[in-house]
């Protein structure tokens, strides 16, 4: 049997569940919360997917003695936290195959600094939010991107700009609609199955 770790980060300290005795390398989902919203919340999501799949779970916490009130966009801080984050790990990690999720106003922050994961991770993931970077230009090297949206979330429409964003840089780009889906529908959308084919959409996107 496969087990993942499950780790929930916070600006101070990381806490390791679900750990096991082998130290190979294995592919590593990090997960940005929504509003409101704990990593622990976010990590449930992807954690029973995860073990099935070997992949390691970082659940980053909103750092809050950076100001941030638990919503990653509001907040807006430097995504170098994130990287940071990950480097932090004292895991052995795939680095070919780290993967940015985000739910709700997580998925918006991605979707603001959408220039800066190209450098560390090999896909993202847009799950119920979104919207197009603030600064102009395109990243370095263009990522892979899953969106699983619904077109009755009212802020739907910024979604797509970010999907219409992402397509300009590459065609690499997955356009999972939930169709007739509200906020609350497109969490729902995240079930198992649903978690465990995105993990083999990434799987199969390791950096070169």
């Amino acid at each position: 049997m496969r087990i993942a770790r499950v780790l929930v980060a916070s600006a101070f300290a990381a806490t390791l569940a679900h750990a096991d005795t082998t130290r190979d390398a294995r592919p590593l989902l990090v997960v940005l919360h929504g509003d409101r919203e704990s990593a622990s919340t976010a990590a449930r999501r992807w954690r029973a997917a995860a073990k099935e799949r070997g992949w390691e779970v970082l659940s980053l916490q909103c750092p809050r003695d950076r100001g941030c009130k638990d919503s990653w966009w509001q907040w807006n801080g430097d995504p170098a936290w994130v990287i940071d984050q990950i480097d932090a790990l004292a895991l052995p990690i795939d680095r070919s195959r780290i993967v940015l999720v985000g739910w709700s106003g997580g998925a918006t922050y991605i979707g603001m600094h959408a220039q800066a994961w190209s450098d560390r991770f090999a896909a993202v993931v847009i799950h119920g939010g979104g919207q197009a970077p603030l600064a102009d230009g395109f990243p370095a090297h263009a990522l892979p991107a899953y969106f699983l949206v619904g077109d009755k979330n009212p802020l739907h429409g910024l979604a797509k700009d970010l999907h219409t964003y992402w397509r300009g840089c590459t065609e690499d780009v997955a356009w999972d609609l939930v169709r007739g889906g509200d906020h609350e529908r497109e969490d729902r959308a995240l079930d198992r199955k649903k978690a465990l084919a995105i993990l083999d959409w990434a799987a199969a996107r390791a950096r070169r």
